[in-house]
């Protein structure tokens, strides 16, 4: 089990879910924007809900 900073993780998440702020004033980054707030949504279910956990063998959330 290899487990990451939780604080740093959610942290992370939260600038990537704000990413269409960026979008809003420049257009041009709409689609990045939109894969970036998916990816940081990822972050925070996986700093929030898998502890930071992650199992290198069989690539799941730790449920414990």
């Amino acid at each position: 089990m290899v487990q990451r900073n939780r604080p740093r993780l959610f942290a992370v998440g939260l600038a990537m879910v704000a990413s269409p702020a960026v979008a809003y004033l420049v257009p041009l980054f709409l689609v990045p924007a939109i894969l970036l707030t998916l990816i940081g949504a990822y972050l925070l279910v996986w700093a929030a809900v898998g502890k930071g956990l992650w199992c290198r063998n069989c690539k799941k959330f730790s449920r414990f």
